[in-house]
């Protein structure tokens, strides 16, 4: 194989979707004294599970609180 092939073979690799990883959330990682750890298929599912969360355990609404909700949306991981 040429190594133009090889690299454009590698870019196409690259570029495919990775396969579906379980995203998780913890309130403990944002410095909040909680045992919660939220999971979902995506993003925006754990996220959407957070802001509940947030709401009935700790009495904060994400969705009048921007910055706070940027927060949570950055503590989101992929599953080890």
């Amino acid at each position: 194989m040429s190594p133009a092939y090889c690299y454009l073979l590698a870019l196409h690799v690259k570029r495919q979707k990775a396969p579906n990883m379980t995203k998780t959330f913890e309130c403990s990682h944002g410095g909040v004294v909680c045992g919660a750890n939220i999971e979902g298929e995506s993003e925006e599912e754990v996220l959407a599970k957070a802001v509940e969360h947030a709401k009935s355990a700790h009495g904060v609404d994400l969705t009048q609180a921007k910055t706070l909700a940027r927060y949570a949306q950055s503590l989101i991981r992929d599953k080890a």
